[in-house]
């Protein structure tokens, strides 16, 4: 108890003054608190811009096949549409599980609805669509004329994020879905069951 009385309070003040002011080893201190936050912020910068670069692929991908299909004036065979599925994941590049499904709808004005010339799938994550069911993605296909035709054309990649992030799914699925007039000719055939 002694001793505590013989201590200054200036010397304590002045120590822990000097100790305020001094910057050695601030750098480790901070680099310590800022290099996990850097990291992760790099890994963040490049799973978001690896998933926009994905996206992009399978739109591309999608648009030209839609736009082939359209300048269309032969019969459409089944090899055709593995050729353009084949196409697809060429375009894609990637190693994720792909799916397309090919349509082709004609619109009927006095029946007020859409029918469905043929569809073809390849993939595991679409069903073909028929009369019965085209009326699902009625709010998605446009206005059409009456007797016109269109080719409907949608893609699903399922992705998986390079990285874990810590917020949102690591494996999501990036849809698709174009559609599009035929240019030259108005109605494509397709050959028996494709």
């Amino acid at each position: 108890m002694n001793r505590l009385k013989r201590i200054p309070f200036k010397s304590v003040s002045g120590f822990f003054g000097r100790f305020f002011r001094k910057q050695d080893g601030v750098v480790s201190i901070e680099a310590i608190m800022v290099f996990p936050l850097l990291f992760w912020s790099m890994w963040t910068s490049y799973t978001y811009f690896d998933g926009y670069r994905q996206s992009a692929r399978n739109l591309k991908a999608a648009y030209a096949i839609a736009d082939i299909l359209s300048r269309e004036k032969s019969t459409v065979t089944a090899q055709y549409v593995t050729t353009m599925y084949d196409l697809q994941k060429f375009m894609i590049a990637d190693r994720s599980a792909v799916s397309m499904r090919i349509s082709f709808i004609r619109y009927d004005k006095p029946d007020d609805r859409h029918y469905v010339l043929w569809s073809c799938v390849r993939g595991d994550s679409f069903e073909k669509w028929n009369n019965g069911t085209i009326d699902q993605i009625w709010d998605r296909i446009p206005v059409m004329a009456d007797n016109a035709s269109m080719i409907v054309v949608e893609t699903k990649d399922h992705y998986k994020r390079p990285f874990k992030i810590g917020f949102g799914d690591n494996d999501f699925a990036i849809d698709k879905f174009i559609f599009t007039q035929p240019r030259g000719y108005h109605n494509i055939n397709v050959s028996g069951d494709c």
